[in-house]
Order: structure tokens, then C-alpha cells, then sequence
């Protein structure tokens, strides 16, 4: 990805524009900011007001913020912590530099090009308060104030800020390249009170190279004054469009149930509309990209309007009127691509590479847009468990792309070429095994960003879908749905999901969850033994005394049958039920199945047929996705020992290849 990327840069330099034009003034959009105007969704607990003016040439923003905060707890609150995301690229020193080294998804941090953001005035009725705002923590990402007294529970506090937010070099989810401005984390946003009543905490994490976003629902009134020739695309509904002076023009965007305002301004974006479909009403879907990568662009609005489709059948409807798809300036794809705000993303995949049916420009579209349930939506604690959000979301993303584009086609359908995604990406992540972190660990507690990424998105995803092919398809979709809809706008944790998918399914999965989420390892799964003999009644030596008498082989012939053994292994830490096909000589197969729960790391099964077993295959459907599928496949030879095991590895290559890509 690095490389078509930087392929993708190289290509794109030295490209002429011309010079920026003066862009018609957009018309509002004329619709609530939730489909249908219906009640509010979720407490609305953090309430902005935002007037902000961009100087496109420092690549600078000045803006006033008003704050309106409600203590939804049971005890009185005396410090109010802000997010101050855009410190993160003051300087080399602060916690997301030393825990990146200043590299992010292939893209480096520009030298000398800094971002920051100041705040200027911090006033409480009047009062200025802004001395009493300090840096809390490693860096200065998170800033504590001291209020003059404590907000009791269920009191209101407004207070009002000013700033200056300086962007950096794109990188990292926000920023500038050229003329191209993606403006996020751009503003002080407040923490969020987490925990039990009368013993909540505040949770307002320092931003590190693994650590997304968590914040309260509310709504936001956030107005944005740029140059005229700028398109601007931005979190919510345009409400207001009016010229300014001097060459500017001040447009106003409402949202509502939101914890997130992201918005970009390009003088070269062009804007291509559609309409998703979802059961109680549409969604329009914008793409906006320069002219250059308009061909990418009706590919992503057709990613978009599916994926909408989709996601709000199987799990809540998707309830803003607007979804916009950025996708940005080829050389700034690197640093902002790739990222998910509620009602905006930002997409990626554009490169000469990317051809008709090499769906990773859709894929990425896919990704982004399913956040708004999995982090727009259900919004859970990204700092401690990213997995909720990714790995849920990378899950559902696999599902999508079926439903789409075919089952076996939903990767690659190009020149004779076919791979289903989630095959794709199991092939080229690591073994789940091999990761030295759990699942459930926090996200800035990872040994490397690696295994952030390998446990939070890929062996989340599997686990995922091994549960569901364990209980079934059918029911594990209903599962999901109704923990969607009852966790929608709330936060819901871990805990929350597990217990929301053991009662929809009628039974305890501690024993799934426990091991895959909280321990170190996978399945692995094996064929210790594997031998047949003919059989034949007993023989030898029964009874006592006179009644002693001696079977022989004339007396106990064999019977004509094939009596075989079979020794089953899994000596990793989790432990499911497993399916078995036998193939015996005459070619009949038959099915086993290993109720493995825990009880054991091995299975022993006797099997008489008129033939001898010949091979064997573990998982033969690909349920286990957890695994990787090192030793599935075993034919057997001579006592099916040595000969056994020297042939798995290459029968297993052959099945993993035959998996990914099919003729």
C-alpha cells in the first residue's frame, strides 16, 4: 500500500490546476439535520457553537467556541478536561511523535511543518478563566481547567473559548497539502465522564499514535468563513450560505447526535451526488474529488450508496440525511485518507493500480463509511477499546463487500482473477498466535502500532466470524442487530456486547469470549495420529480356571473392515467446536464433529469402515477463521506418522492458496 501510494504521489506532482476560480455559493440543504426531524437520539450531553475563519494561506484557523456542558452524573464536577488533539505535532517531544516516530500509515510528518492550537480566552460569565487552564499529562493534548466552583449533578455549565488552531503538513487524519485543507481534531473538545453513579471519572486521553477518539453526543452550530473559490465539505446539514468581504464566504452547518465536526475546504474539489436507499427514506451521498480522479470518484459514490444500504438493513438505519465521501488530492492521500467522522469520511485506493474489479478504492470506501455505526453511532471508548469500533466494523466490512460484489468476487474480479476479501486479508496478516497482546488490550498499551493493528482489526474480525460460523449465520446477524439497536447512541462497552450476543443467542459464550479476548494466542489445530488396521473380533486369552479359553486368529478372523484412530490437537489457548471430513479409499467421506469448549486440548475418535482412511480435513468448510490454515489438510501414508506430518505443509500451502484466489 506504501508503495502504490508513493507511486500515486509521483505521479501527481507537478500537476496544473490553473488558477482557482470563484465557486458558485451552495445552496442549504433544506432538510432537519436528523431524516424525518425526529426526537433527539442520544442525551446531547456537549453542545457546540463554533464561528471559525480559515487563512487558507498560513493554513491557520482563528475561531470563538461556546461550550455547553451537562453534568449527567451523580457528584459534583470541579475540573473540566479538553482535548487539545492538534498539540500532538507541536514538536518531536509529545507522546503521539515519540510513539509514531513521526511515521503514520506510510506517511512521514512533514519537518518544520508544525500544527498546534492556542487557547486564547476561556470565559465563565464573563470571568476569564484561561490561567486556569493547564496541560495535563505527557504533552499538552489534554489540558485540565479549574473551575471558580463545582457543577453539581445535573447542572449546566457554558463557557466560551477562543482560539487558534494552526494545521500541520497533512498527516496523520488532518491537515494541509497545497491548497487541500482536511480540518480535524481542530478544536478544544471536552472529555467524557465514564463510570458507576457517584464514582465517575473523567476519560480524556493523551493522543498517541494508537489512541482514535472518544467524546459525549450533542449538537453542533459550527460556522466556517473561506476563500470563495474554496468547495467546502463538512459534518452535518448547510443551514445558512451568505458572501462575506474580501473575497470570503461564511457557510453554517448544523448536526445533530454527533460527537465529532470535521469539514475540508479544496479550491479544485468537484462534488457528484447519488441516493442510498435505506426503509424509511434516502440518504444523498456526496463525493468530492479534484477532476483528475473522477473516474475513482463514481466508484467510491457506488461503494457509498451500497454500503449505507446495507449497513442500515442489517444493523439501525443510518439516521442523517447526508453522507460525504472526501476523497482527497493524491499527494495527500498518505496523510489524510483513510478516515471516519460522523456523516464525512475520507476515502483512498486511487492509483493507476486500482483497475476495474481491484476493489481496494471500494474497499476503503466501505471501511470508512461503516464507521458511522460502529464509531458514529454506537461511539465506544476508542482509547480502551479500539476493537469495538475497527474490529466489529472490519468485520461487517467483509460482509458487505459479499453482499455487493459476490461472495467469491468481493476482493478481486480482474483478468480471470477472483479472491474473496476476507480471504485476502487473513492471507496477509499475521498468524492471530503470533501477536503478544490480547484483543482487550488498550489501545495505547500495545507493544507497537503492529499489534495494535493485527489484534484491534484483523484477529477481532476473525473472531467474529468464527463465532458466527459456530452458531450460525442466521443468528449470530440477529445478535448483532439487537445489540445495534439497543446500544445505538450509548457507549455500550465490551462487556455490554458480549452479554447483548449471550442472550440473543440463548446461551453462555464465556468460554468463547474469555480465551480469544483476554489471552494471547489462537487455535491450533492438528492431527497427532492417524492409523488403520483391519479389524477383527478380540482375541487372546478369557476367563479363569476351567473355563479358561484361548481366541486365535483362525477363531477371530478379520472381518473384511478398516478400523481407524484418530487423534485431534488444539494447543492453542482457544477452543471451539471443530468439523472433520474423512475421505476413505473407496472415496466415500464422512463428517465428524469435535465439541471442543475447553474440555481439552485433544480428541480421540475410532471409525470402522470397509476402507481405510486416506485423508483427512480439518475445518473443511473455513469456519475457523481464528486459525491459520498451516496444517487443515493430511493424506495419509504408510502408518500416517512421519509421512503424515512431512506432507502437511505443502497440502495446507495448496488449500491456502486455493482459498484466496480461485480460477
Amino acid at each position: 500500500m506504501v508503495i502504490v501510494v508513493a507511486l500515486a504521489c509521483l505521479a501527481a506532482c507537478g500537476r496544473d490546476h490553473g488558477s482557482a476560480r470563484v465557486r458558485p455559493l451552495p445552496k442549504k440543504d433544506g432538510s432537519p439535520a436528523l431524516r424525518g426531524g425526529g426526537a433527539p437520539k442520544s442525551p446531547r450531553i456537549a453542545n457546540y457553537k463554533i464561528e471559525a475563519r480559515l487563512d487558507a494561506e498560513r493554513h491557520q484557523i482563528t475561531a470563538t467556541e461556546t461550550v455547553t456542558w451537562t453534568n449527567t452524573g451523580t457528584s459534583a464536577v470541579d475540573k473540566l478536561p479538553f482535548h487539545l488533539y492538534l498539540n500532538a505535532f507541536k514538536n518531536e517531544s509529545t507522546l503521539f511523535m515519540q510513539s509514531s516516530r513521526g511515521m503514520m500509515r506510510g506517511a512521514r510528518a512533514a519537518a518544520g511543518n508544525w500544527g498546534w492550537i492556542q487557547v486564547d480566552s476561556v470565559q465563565l460569565a464573563g470571568s476569564e478563566l484561561v490561567s486556569r487552564l493547564a496541560p495535563t499529562g505527557p504533552d499538552e493534548t489534554v489540558a485540565e481547567l479549574t473551575l471558580p466552583a463545582p457543577v453539581e449533578a445535573g447542572a449546566t455549565i457554558k463557557l466560551d473559548l477562543k482560539f487558534t488552531a494552526q494545521l500541520p503538513e497533512v498527516f496523520a487524519r488532518t491537515g494541509y497539502k497545497g491548497e487541500f485543507h482536511l480540518v480535524g481534531q481542530w478544536f478544544p473538545k471536552l472529555g467524557v465522564r465514564i463510570g458507576p453513579p457517584g464514582a465517575e471519572r473523567w476519560e480524556c486521553q493523551p493522543l498517541a499514535v494508537t489512541t482514535e477518539f472518544f467524546a459525549d453526543f450533542g449538537t453542533y452550530d459550527v460556522s466556517i468563513t473561506v476563500p470563495n473559490t474554496y468547495v467546502v465539505a463538512a459534518t452535518g446539514v448547510l443551514t445558512e450560505a451568505t458572501e462575506a468581504p474580501g473575497g470570503t464566504r461564511t457557510l453554517v452547518y448544523h448536526a445533530e447526535d454527533v460527537h465529532d465536526f470535521v469539514w475540508m475546504a479544496d479550491p479544485y474539489m468537484e462534488m457528484i451526488s447519488g441516493q442510498a436507499k435505506v426503509a424509511d427514506g434516502t440518504v444523498e451521498v456526496r463525493v468530492y474529488a479534484r477532476p483528475e480522479q473522477k473516474e475513482f470518484a463514481r466508484r467510491h459514490l457506488d461503494a457509498a450508496v451500497g454500503a449505507i444500504m446495507n449497513f442500515s438493513a442489517w444493523f439501525v438505519p443510518y439516521p442523517w440525511p447526508v453522507m460525504s465521501i472526501v476523497d482527497p488530492p493524491l499527494e495527500a492521500a498518505a496523510g489524510a485518507g483513510g478516515m471516519e467522522y460522523p456523516t464525512l469520511v475520507t476515502t483512498s485506493g486511487d492509483t493507476v493500480f486500482a483497475r476495474p474489479g481491484l476493489r481496494l478504492p471500494e474497499y476503503v470506501t466501505v471501511h470508512e463509511v461503516g464507521h458511522n455505526w460502529f464509531q458514529g453511532m454506537l461511539a465506544s471508548n476508542e482509547a480502551v477499546e479500539a476493537w469495538l469500533d475497527e474490529g466489529v466494523n472490519e468485520w461487517a466490512d467483509g460482509k458487505v463487500m459479499d453482499e455487493m460484489y459476490g461472495a467469491r468476487t468481493s476482493g478481486i474480479d480482474w483478468m480471470g482473477w477472483q479472491a474473496q476479501v476476507s480471504a485476502l486479508r487473513r492471507a496477509v496478516v499475521d498468524d492471530p498466535a503470533s501477536v503478544p497482546s490480547p484483543i482487550a488490550t488498550a489501545a495505547y498499551a500495545f507493544v507497537d502500532p503492529d499489534a495494535y493493528g493485527e489484534a484491534t482489526y484483523s484477529t477481532t474480525a476473525r473472531a467474529l466470524a468464527t463465532l458466527e460460523e459456530t452458531v450460525g449465520p442466521t443468528k449470530f446477524a440477529a445478535a448483532m442487530k439487537a445489540y445495534a439497536q439497543a446500544w445505538a447512541f450509548k457507549h455500550p462497552t465490551g462487556r455490554d456486547l458480549f452479554e447483548a450476543l449471550s442472550t440473543s443467542l440463548e446461551q453462555d459464550l464465556t468460554w468463547f469470549f474469555s480465551p480469544v479476548w483476554q489471552s494471547v494466542g489462537g487455535v491450533k489445530l492438528g492431527i497427532r495420529t492417524a492409523t488403520c488396521r483391519l479389524a477383527h473380533p478380540a482375541r487372546g486369552v478369557f476367563g479363569t480356571g476351567g473355563s479358561r479359553k484361548t481366541v486365535t486368529e483362525t477363531e477371530a478372523p478379520a472381518t473384511g473392515s478398516y478400523l481407524c484412530e484418530l487423534v485431534v490437537t488444539n494447543t492453542g489457548t482457544i477452543h471451539v467446536p471443530i468439523d472433520l471430513e474423512l475421505k476413505f479409499g473407496d472415496g466415500s467421506t464422512q463428517r465428524l464433529r469435535c465439541e471442543d469448549k475447553g474440555h481439552g486440548a485433544w480428541e480421540r475418535f475410532v471409525i470402522e469402515r470397509s476402507t481405510p482412511l486416506v485423508e483427512v480435513w480439518l475445518d473443511p468448510d473455513n469456519k475457523l477463521a481464528l486459525d491459520s490454515p498451516v496444517s487443515h489438510h493430511y493424506r495419509l501414508e504408510g502408518d500416517g506418522g512421519a509421512a503424515l506430518r512431512a506432507s502437511a505443509w505443502l497440502a495446507s500451502l495448496t488449500q491456502t492458496l486455493m482459498q484466496i484466489v480461485g480460477p
